[in-house]
């Protein structure tokens, strides 16, 4: 009498079942490995995109503190302000160039500020600084309203007081001040531009001619 084994018949059955947890487990091993590369994504993007300046300005206060006596310049603030689309490419290098080349920043908001009043109180009186003592007292102004919280009516549109500073440092007179004092005057002027890229809406008609002028200036000399 032939006696018919049930043990192939049960394998098949296990195989299944181990097959339907592999499956299950590999499913699962996917669905954690697509909430990992989700969260990875989400903290791989930074809060960068922003849809307003306000909203901008908000961030860059909070990483930098711009309203702070203690405030610099650095090749990271500039690059921020690259990454957030408020400087041009060729902008942000010229800024960064014209950064001190041991420190890479400017000096501080109040110890430039500092600076500025020191230089304006020793050529005081000499007919050669007036129109520089003029454009320096101005801007000197701009230091704690870079970025127009405080007021949006600057005392000098910041983008033709820089071009008055480049034309000086450019001019013989500039040989009468010290190379530190130089130094400022070149801090005021980069800090004048992101007063002024961070504030396009205060130009008027009058004060972008101002500034073609003297830019025709450059051109010409």
């Amino acid at each position: 009498m032939q006696i018919l084994s049930s043990y192939p018949s049960s394998a098949p059955a296990n195989d299944n079942k181990i097959n339907d947890v592999e499956v299950s487990a590999a499913e699962l091993e996917n669905q954690d490995k697509k909430s990992a590369d989700t969260k990875a994504a989400d903290k791989a993007e930074p809060e960068q995109k922003f849809n307003s300046r306000a909203e901008k300005f908000a961030q860059l206060n909070k990483e930098f503190d711009i309203t702070g006596g203690r405030f610099k310049i650095t090749d990271q603030f500039i690059n921020r302000l690259q990454e957030m689309e408020l400087l041009t490419d060729s902008e942000a290098s010229k800024l960064s160039s014209g950064l001190s080349s041991d420190t890479k920043s400017t000096d501080s908001l109040a110890a430039l500020d500092s600076k500025i009043t020191a230089l304006t109180e020793r050529v005081e009186g000499k007919s050669e600084f007036e129109s520089l003592i003029v454009v320096l007292n101005k801007a000197k102004q701009i230091l704690g309203n870079l970025d127009g919280s405080k007021s949006k009516v600057f005392p000098i549109d910041p983008s033709t007081a820089a071009a008055e500073l480049e034309q000086f440092l450019k001019s013989d007179e500039s040989s009468l001040l010290t190379d530190d004092e130089k130094e400022s005057v070149k801090d005021l002027q980069i800090a004048l531009t992101i007063a002024d890229r961070l504030n396009p809406e205060q130009r008027t008609s009058a004060e972008v001619g101002k500034y073609m002028e003297i830019l025709n200036r450059f051109r010409t000399s």
